[in-house]
């Protein structure tokens, strides 16, 4: 295992290269390989591990009774963790599924060691548990702004919601290709693309490849 990779992995923040060295050791940690449109974990599966994305791209995602994909997260940035919130749910199984969209390598770390970390090393429980605590609000708040996104009434506002959201000065780097971000915002590609255009005459943004421009924030901050 690289500890140069792990040391830059949120959840490890602050430990030193020795303790990383033991965690590799001791906890059955195994790099996996997917190839696209694998699946790592499904709807009903146990949650027996704590996933790490080494490199590639994986969402996190729902198909409804009709088919209809809902895509909850996309990871791209090698370090991030998944699965860890069903790790702390006793009997709890998947409730979304997770599928490599390119071919990824994964970290698994067994549920087993991360919820005995603390009989094991107290050297690092507690950096671990303040970095995972951390974690889990961060997660829990992307999905307060997801909620507000699907709770809106209309589709510009959905729009609206998600460009206000994750722009920096005005300028919104596009994390998704259009149909997965109108399976993001649950709408469907052709409606998105139509309302983006319609916006986009109207001058309250400019879409470029790649990212998207606003430039009219008072307007979209009024309709949200």
């Amino acid at each position: 295992m690289n500890i140069e990779f792990l040391k830059k992995c949120r959840l490890f923040q602050n430990l030193d290269c020795e303790d990383l060295e033991d965690l590799a050791r001791s906890s059955d940690l195994k790099e996996l390989k997917f190839n696209k449109g694998e699946f790592i974990f499904s709807v009903g599966d146990e949650a027996d591990y704590l996933y790490i994305l080494k490199s590639g791209i994986i969402t996190v995602e729902k198909n409804d009774i009709n088919g209809k994909r809902i895509i909850v997260n996309i990871f791209k940035k090698p370090g991030t963790i998944f699965g860890e919130v069903y790790l702390y749910l006793k009997d709890k199984s998947y409730d979304y599924s997770s599928v490599s969209i390119t071919n990824s390598e994964i970290i698994s770390i067994p549920r087993d060691f991360i919820l005995n970390l603390g009989r094991q090393n107290k050297k690092y429980y507690m950096i671990i548990v303040d970095n995972m605590l951390e974690i889990l609000s961060s997660k829990a708040f992307h999905l307060n702004q997801k909620l507000l996104i699907l709770s809106s009434y209309t589709l510009r506002q959905k729009i609206a919601n998600y460009l206000l959201q994750f722009c920096d000065h005005d300028k919104v780097s596009m994390n998704f290709n259009r149909k997965e971000l109108a399976e993001y915002i649950g709408t469907t590609r052709p409606s998105l693309s139509r309302e983006l255009i319609n916006m986009s005459n109207e001058g309250l943004i400019k879409v470029n490849k790649g990212e998207i421009i606003i430039l009219n924030r008072e307007y979209l901050e009024d309709i949200v």
